[in-house]
């Protein structure tokens, strides 16, 4: 009887040592499901180190605490934020609305995003953070006109909203589907497809814009003009390019600072900063000194320069950057 005990014991010692030890070999180690690939996270340049985003709204109040590696921003109410090495999106409250489990993460057009997942490739996710199309490209660009650029291998094509193929990839490069055309590279030339697929615009030009108001710019030959969707071309002084306006203002540049004029050519801001960038949403980003902030049309600074770096206004918001040790 006590020999029979103690051959239980001990085979219930055995049986515990051997969980243990099944434990200690796998239990400890993190499912490669939840550990993230350290090759395919977005590698830091060393000179953002230290760097924290967050959001600021149209007045500079501080609505959205800075506490992120990187961030886009704000698209249909969210916007795509870093940390930890991965990418998720946030709430216009600041609350994780997606938790971060990509490794690359774009805005969201058309109610979808475009996700670099866990396998290394791109695909799409709803607002929800549902796959609506697997990941299965090497490359993704945001959604337009519901058809979006998809890469496989070094060419691109377009896909719809359920992930099939509606364009086959042979073009080396594409912009999205502006006013029923796209851009669309062959051979070192541009010309437009529409949204059967069929070439609408032969590849002839050295660069375009997408359509916008019936008109894209094109260069030629070492021509700049217009072109309509019939491929009619205008020659245009470089002067009348629309590309580089945005709220009837343009930046120029002078003796190294940057400036702003209006349609007319005249000068609305003199030139005196550093960096400037396009308006948008009746503010635009200026670097005074070594610092970063906004100013109004009129070239009144609205938001003092105190920032390491920002993002223009988007849905009302502005991301913002401060360095923290």
């Amino acid at each position: 009887m006590i020999w029979r005990q103690l051959k239980l014991s001990m085979k219930s010692v055995l049986t515990f040592l051997t969980c243990l030890l099944a434990l200690t070999l796998v239990g400890c180690t993190p499912s490669s499901d939840t550990t993230p690939d350290a090759s395919l996270i977005e590698q830091e340049d060393p000179a953002e180190i230290g760097q924290k985003w967050g959001f600021i709204d149209w007045t500079g109040k501080m609505v959205i605490e800075p506490a992120y590696q990187k961030v886009k921003p704000f698209s249909g109410g969210l916007a795509a934020v870093k940390k930890g090495g991965l990418w998720g999106y946030i709430n216009s409250e600041g609350t994780l609305a997606i938790n971060p489990q990509f490794y690359s993460a774009g805005s969201f057009t058309d109610d979808l995003a475009e996700v670099r997942m866990k396998d290394g490739k791109w695909g799409y996710i709803d607002t929800k953070g549902n796959t609506v199309v697997p990941s299965q490209f090497d490359g993704a660009r945001a959604f337009s006109g519901g058809l979006a650029p998809v890469q496989q291998g070094d060419k691109w094509g377009f896909i719809d909203k359920t992930g099939n193929l509606v364009m086959k990839p042979e073009y080396a490069d594409v912009m999205p589907f502006s006013e029923g055309l796209a851009a669309v590279q062959v051979d070192g030339k541009w010309g437009f497809v529409n949204t059967t697929g069929k070439l609408q615009i032969e590849p002839k030009y050295d660069s375009v814009t997408s359509f916008k108001n019936g008109a894209a710019e094109v260069r030629t030959e070492g021509k700049f003009g217009i072109i309509d969707q019939n491929d009619f071309f205008q020659e245009r002084p470089e002067t009348d390019s629309q590309a580089a306006y945005s709220e009837d203002l343009a930046l120029f540049q002078q003796t190294g600072e940057w400036g702003y004029v209006d349609r007319k050519g005249h000068i609305v801001i003199k030139p005196k900063y550093s960096r400037a960038e396009r308006f948008s949403e009746g503010r635009a980003l200026v670097k005074i000194g070594n610092k970063v902030g906004f100013i109004n049309k009129a070239g009144r600074v609205v938001i003092k320069p105190k920032y390491a770096d920002a993002l223009s206004f988007s849905d009302g918001m502005a991301a913002i950057c401060i360095f923290q040790d």
